[in-house]
């Protein structure tokens, strides 16, 4: 079943919204997920692009972090959820990670749906392992797709 009971958050402000991406990875995401794991997740995804500027504002509220973050994932009850993700977080990481910036967005995306699951890597080291097995195991299948 689920990792864990995932408790709705506030409904972001529209603007902040405003900016939607297209759906493609969540869709190849979602049919990566062990089956136990996709039927944790909302129904309706939304891929949301935001600024730093946004980004830093809202880890700071609801994580209490200083900066910007990569992927904040929201779920607002069991029919929708949003992935909010900041490109240019994302872009930097990728270069000092010295991969394609493509993987390293399809990585935060799997991250933040696998946050919509349930897996919350913030709770132990053992769910922080369990979270990065289940990363690479998806991961590994949406590239081997791809070849």
């Amino acid at each position: 079943g689920c990792l864990s009971d995932y408790r709705s958050r506030d409904v972001l402000d529209s603007h902040i919204l405003a900016h939607r991406m297209s759906e493609p990875l969540v869709r190849v995401s979602r049919r990566r997920l062990p089956r136990s794991l996709a039927t944790c997740l909302p129904r309706q995804i939304k891929l949301v692009r935001i600024s730093p500027l946004v980004s830093q504002k809202l880890n700071r509220m609801y994580r209490g972090k200083r900066r910007p973050a990569n992927v904040l994932s929201f779920r607002y009850d069991g029919s929708y959820g949003e992935i909010l993700i900041c490109p240019s977080v994302i872009r930097r990481e990728a270069r000092q990670r010295g991969v394609f910036y493509r993987d390293q967005m399809t990585w935060m995306v799997v991250h933040g749906m696998l946050h919509l699951a349930g897996a919350h890597h913030e709770k132990s080291r053992q769910m922080a392992r369990r979270v990065r097995r289940l990363e690479a195991v998806i991961l590994k299948k949406i590239f081997d797709s791809e070849s």
